[in-house]
């Protein structure tokens, strides 16, 4: 196809206007209503696309590539085609810069990806719920792990182009969460004595940590609760000199039970008690049934290292319990035997950051009581999720349930979203995915 291959009279007005996409005519051509030929507006008009190496407008076709996309056509609300568009998209070489040949801009799709951003768009937002297989498979295009992340991406800035700006917290907790083989920073926020979710970052680098806090008013955090991350130190100290660095007894109680679920894993694979993960890391005096409690103590018996640490976890739950001293914490921290090397992190913690633990327990603790059970409720929400990469993880854990917003000033601004709504979206998603619900139109 060349550049004088057609002229207007080839363009089918009413094709074009069911394809209704602005930039794109229409050909007339022999077929069927699921395929359409189609070139740019540019195409028959004098214009001079740029170079977008020098800038130059002395560029001139040097080849038409035909490349298919697929779309989506609405007949009615629920009622949908998916149709093919051949599009005929031309090359231009610059005469300024001789060897620069570029593809002409188009607007429709993204780079990489064959779906049309129309298209794209109805994908990801069943995506932010339902797994992208099962998305694909109803709308019947196929589900290619090639360009998941282009369509997330584009509905994420979307989704963020809509959100208020972030009201700055007094006190700024940021926790570490397990996602399969990654580790992702969750910042939370405490507003009325609640615990919210203000997002998740890609990555535990300082330069994550310090992008994320420059969108906050520096001078009005008081308080930073901490994990023991030197690179998320280093951007506390950075961006909030003025806050005091402080490290929770939650953080110590993560630590602990993380330790104790990998015993548990590793001594108690065969552990006849039901729910063993919960049961097994909960304070003792929790523990409503006797018979549980006596199913416990006796298989204890033939597995030593897994009642050790059973023992070593309860003496510090015990003591998180009672009006707790650094030197509490220190000693128990030395009674724990070499064989427990599980609890390793969790001693290096207690040693590495003494100051920041002096600092929570010398200071005012304006944590909620549920804080821990919060925290938990969150990091656990995290792990259930199915595998999926991290745009998709973060579009179903933070764009999917709505920020609480707060009115300052005549403007609104968002608080983050309140932890039992953020996992009770979380795992419902979860639900959706892992029992294979139907996927059902949701515009």
């Amino acid at each position: 196809m060349g550049r004088k291959m057609h002229s207007r009279e080839d363009v089918s007005r009413q094709k074009t206007e069911d394809l209704g996409i602005p930039d794109l005519l229409v050909l007339n051509s022999e077929g069927d209503d699921e395929t359409f030929y189609a070139v740019h507006k540019r195409y028959f008009k004098k214009h001079k696309s740029a170079c977008p190496a020098c800038g130059s407008t002395k560029t001139r076709c040097s080849k038409v590539v035909r490349r298919k996309f697929k779309d989506v056509l609405w007949d009615s609300e629920d009622s949908f085609r998916i149709i093919d568009i051949y599009f005929y998209q031309r090359y231009l070489r610059c005469d300024g810069c001789k060897d620069s040949v570029f593809p002409e801009d188009i607007d429709f799709g993204q780079k990489g990806c064959r779906y049309t951003n129309r298209l794209s768009d109805v994908l990801a937002d069943g995506t932010f719920r339902y797994s992208y297989k099962k998305v694909s498979n109803f709308f019947g295009v196929p589900a290619s792990t090639a360009s998941v992340g282009a369509i997330m991406r584009r509905r994420i800035q979307y989704r963020e182009s809509l959100l208020e700006p972030i009201k700055t917290p007094k006190i700024l907790c940021v926790i570490e969460t397990e996602f399969y083989d990654n580790t992702y920073p969750v910042v939370l926020a405490i507003w009325n004595n609640e615990v919210y979710c203000l997002d998740i970052l890609e990555d535990t680098t300082e330069g994550a940590y310090i992008n994320f806090f420059k969108t906050l008013d520096a001078d009005h955090i008081e308080t930073v609760c901490v994990d023991p991350e030197e690179s998320l130190r280093s951007a506390v100290a950075t961006c909030f000199p003025m806050a005091s660095v402080v490290m929770t007894e939650e953080c110590v109680f993560r630590y602990a039970r993380n330790a104790m679920l990998s015993i548990i894993h590793s001594d108690g694979k065969r552990f006849p008690v039901r729910h063993k993960d919960t049961q097994l890391t909960l304070h003792k005096k929790y523990l409503t049934d006797a018979r549980v409690k006596k199913q416990i103590k006796k298989r204890m018996k033939s597995r030593p290292r897994l009642q050790n640490a059973y023992e070593k976890h309860q003496n510090l739950l015990e003591l998180l319990e009672t009006d707790w001293t650094y030197e509490d914490l220190a000693a128990w921290a030395d009674e724990i035997p070499e064989e427990l090397n599980e609890f390793a992190d969790l001693i290096d913690l207690i040693d590495i950051y003494e100051i920041e633990l002096r600092a929570y327990l010398d200071g005012e603790r304006h944590l909620p009581e549920r804080y821990i059970t919060s925290v938990q409720a969150v990091c656990d929400a995290f792990k259930n999720m199915p595998r999926c990469i991290f745009d998709v993880l973060r579009a179903r854990s933070i764009l999917t349930p709505g920020f609480d917003t707060i009115e300052e000033d005549g403007k609104k601004k968002r608080q983050g979203i309140r932890y039992d709504r953020l996992t009770a979206n979380m795992n419902q998603i979860t639900e959706n995915i892992k029992e294979e619900r139907e996927y059902g139109l949701e515009r």
